[in-house]
C-alpha cells in the first residue's frame, strides 16, 4: 500500500471537486494507492443533497460583500462552510483494501475520528469528546465536523478542522440543518500558536498512521 499526501491551499472549490474525483479515479485504477488531499479553500457555503433552501441566510447582497461562493457538494448532508481558517483533510481510498468491508462504513468513519483525534492530542488539545452530528467537541462547541461519500467502494470528502475562528461566516447559514451552530477553533485551545501547514503535517501524519495500524491487524 502506498500513501501520498496532496496539500492545497487557496483553492476554488470547484477546483477542489475536480481534484478529488481526479484521485477517485486513481484508486479505482490503482487500488493500492491511497491519498490524503489537504485543502483551505476560498470562501464557500456548501450543500449536500438533503440541503432546504431556507437554511441559507444571508442575502445576495451579503454573500457579495463577503466574497462567498454557492455550490453543491457530492455527499449528503445540509449546507455548512469551507474557507480561509479551516484545514480539510479528505482520506480518498478503497475501502476493501485496507481492511473493510463495503458495508463497515462506520467503523471506517470511527478510525478516522480517532486518528483525529491522535493528532489534535499531539497538537495539545485535550478534553474533546464525540457528539451527534457526528463531529469532535470541546466544552460542547464543535473543533471538528466530519462528511463523507462513498462511491465503488471508494471514500471521498472527509474532515474540516476549524483552525481559526470561523463563527461570521457560519451566521450566514443554518449549518447541518442545527440553528446557529456553535464553533470553536484550534488556535483557541492551544497555547501555542503553530501554523497551519504544522497542523496539516501531524493530521496526516497520525491520520495516515491509524489507517496503517487498522490494515496491518487485518492481515
Amino acid at each position: 500500500m502506498q500513501w501520498e499526501i496532496l496539500i492545497n491551499r487557496n483553492i476554488s472549490w470547484n477546483d477542489l471537486e475536480a481534484k478529488q474525483r481526479e484521485l477517485m479515479t486513481k484508486v479505482h485504477e490503482n487500488k493500492h494507492m491511497a491519498y490524503l488531499m489537504v485543502s483551505e479553500p476560498s470562501p464557500t457555503f456548501t450543500f449536500g443533497r438533503n440541503s432546504n433552501p431556507k437554511d441559507l441566510l444571508w442575502s445576495e447582497t451579503l454573500l457579495s460583500e463577503n466574497r462567498v461562493q454557492i455550490a453543491p457538494v457530492s455527499r449528503g448532508g445540509q449546507w455548512t462552510y469551507h474557507g480561509p481558517g479551516q484545514l480539510l483533510v479528505y482520506p480518498i481510498l478503497h475501502l476493501p483494501s485496507w481492511g473493510y468491508s463495503t458495508k463497515s462504513v462506520r467503523a471506517f468513519l470511527e478510525d478516522f475520528r480517532q486518528g483525529t483525534h491522535q493528532a489534535l492530542s499531539a497538537l495539545g488539545c485535550y478534553d474533546l469528546t464525540s457528539g451527534e452530528p457526528f463531529g469532535i467537541y470541546r466544552e460542547n462547541k464543535k473543533l471538528v465536523s466530519f462528511g463523507l461519500a462513498f462511491e465503488r467502494s471508494i471514500s471521498s470528502h472527509g474532515l474540516a478542522l476549524y483552525y481559526q475562528d470561523q463563527s461570521h461566516f457560519f451566521s450566514g447559514i443554518t449549518p447541518c440543518g442545527v440553528f446557529q451552530g456553535v464553533t470553536t477553533h484550534l488556535l483557541h485551545t492551544l497555547s501555542t500558536t503553530p501554523s497551519w501547514n504544522d497542523v496539516a503535517k501531524i493530521m496526516t501524519l497520525h491520520i495516515k498512521n491509524h489507517f496503517s495500524l487498522r490494515l496491518s491487524q487485518v492481515l
